[in-house]
């Protein structure tokens, strides 16, 4: 599951990182969203990077009137930036010697970078606890917002492709909200 979030995290970061979202493709064959993932690709790849670089940022880190989507945890649990969802993650990532610098430690791909780490140095039970806490609680109305607000395809079937992802973790994980 490392390169799964792995992938995702870059893909949230925006259209930039598409080259290294694109060079994991294929640590995801198997799954059910791997098509809808490289559709996304593709748009970037052939797309006006430009006009999808402007819906990135309408969508993540400024719009006017309003930002809509604001890809925080402590957003969606709280109604506030760096509230104390982004301060219990942080001190996750102290744990393992980690301190997000150019992100709130609640950003959506910090939290889905965070998770990739951890199953890559065989923290299974860790990364899964984490999952279960902080993503699936927040992530899936991020991805709803995304597809109601959103200003443009590539936003949409990002969102769509995103909320897909979760369906396929929460039954993965035998998530049931509490």
């Amino acid at each position: 599951m490392w390169v799964d979030y792995k992938l995702f995290s870059y893909l949230l970061l925006g259209p930039r990182f598409n080259y290294q979202a694109e060079s994991l493709l294929g640590g995801i064959l198997e799954k059910p969203y791997y098509k809808e993932v490289e559709n996304i690709i593709l748009m970037v790849k052939q797309g006006e990077y430009d006009k999808l670089a402007t819906e990135y940022t309408s969508c993540f880190i400024n719009d006017y009137p309003r930002l809509l989507c604001p890809p925080y945890e402590s957003w969606y649990k709280e109604r506030s930036v760096y509230g104390s969802s982004a301060l219990e993650v942080a001190d996750i990532y102290n744990k393992y010697g980690i301190r997000a610098v150019k992100s709130l430690p609640d950003h959506i791909a910090v939290e889905f970078e965070f998770t990739s780490f951890l199953y890559s140095i065989g923290e299974v039970e860790n990364a899964e606890k984490f999952i279960i806490k902080h993503i699936l609680t927040w992530v899936p109305q991020l991805a709803n917002d995304m597809i109601a607000y959103s200003k443009g395809d590539y936003i949409r079937a990002l969102g769509k492709t995103l909320l897909n992802f979760i369906k396929y973790e929460k039954n993965r994980l035998h998530f049931v909200k509490e």
